[in-house]
């Protein structure tokens, strides 16, 4: 039996891009396709939606995650799909995601969510790619760090509402500026779902970012990392922590180091900034309330 698959696009303010990956999404093989206007100044996110047929909502209140959570109370599908608007899917990639859910299903495996390749497109300074050419099966005690990431990222319906969705701190636009995907793909493995990393499941992304942008976004993963990794200590314990790289300090430095030792100066600085927002995600998240494993406001 084949799983039906819903496709969410989250877009602010960049109805260009949108419509690059609308153009690209309306060839796939989907049961829904929705694109979500998080909080747009204004109304051409819905306005490319309409040139292709596609609904749109409007969440007013801007954060990635809340788009996300949004989108997946708007759709019915029992897998959603999310790429970014920035990104340019390959012409079989929904049917690659629906192909590992649906073999999943068959196998008896309590899938929750699948990653795939982020390839970068453009001469911007390189921003969240994610290469691997070897399928890669997850599960409770890996780290979910480099997993994956939301320009690529399918999640059953069945895990989202088992985890009361994705945290709304956390996410672009949100106060915790990044990391929803990272830790909605800790918890899920925390409560026994199995993840997969597909690399036949393929977007291009855009690489529009200049270096001092791109030095902006390392800042923001920094504090998302940080952020979800004061979580996981929290939720998880010391020992899950150390499992978990991407909120480290001390994994950070040495990245910083092995850049500084090749010459790599804007590596260098690249892992500063991320360690400056990992300390800043820490200190910001560690007295937040943690209720049903979202993290609550002050």
């Amino acid at each position: 039996m084949t799983t039906a698959l819903a496709v969410v696009v989250c877009s602010r303010d960049r109805p260009q891009r949108l419509r690059d990956c609308l153009r690209a999404i309306t060839g796939q093989h989907a049961d829904e396709i929705l694109v979500v206007d998080s909080a747009s100044s204004t109304d051409a996110t819905r306005s490319v939606a309409q040139e292709f047929g596609i609904t749109s909502i409007r969440v007013d209140e801007p954060g990635l995650a809340k788009a996300r959570n949004a989108a997946m109370r708007e759709t019915t599908s029992p897998v959603t799909a999310f790429t970014d608007d920035d990104c340019v899917p390959r012409n079989d990639w929904a049917q690659a995601i629906r192909d590992r859910f649906t073999k999943a299903a068959a196998e008896g495996e309590r899938i929750g969510f699948v990653t795939g390749r982020v390839v970068a497109d453009g001469p911007g300074q390189p921003v969240s790619v994610l290469l691997g050419s070897t399928p890669k099966r997850f599960s409770g005690g890996d780290d979910a760090s480099y997993i994956g990431h939301g320009a690529n990222l399918a999640v059953s319906r069945e895990c989202w509402e088992s985890l009361g969705g994705f945290d709304e701190l956390l996410g672009v636009g949100a106060e915790l500026r990044s990391a929803e995907d990272t830790d909605l793909m800790w918890r899920a493995l925390r409560e026994g779902w199995i993840g997969h990393f597909d690399p036949q499941s393929v977007v291009s992304h855009s690489q529009w970012r200049g270096r001092a942008a791109a030095l902006r976004a390392s800042y923001g993963y920094g504090v998302g990392a940080g952020a979800v990794r004061t979580k996981v200590t929290r939720m998880g314990g010391r020992q899950a922590a150390r499992r978990f790289a991407a909120g480290s300090l001390r994994h950070t430095a040495r990245l910083l180091a092995a850049d500084a030792r090749h010459g790599y100066e804007f590596g260098v600085a690249v892992n500063a900034a991320r360690a400056a927002g990992i300390a800043v995600g820490r200190i910001r998240t560690a007295r937040l309330p943690i209720i049903d494993g979202r993290l609550g406001g002050r």
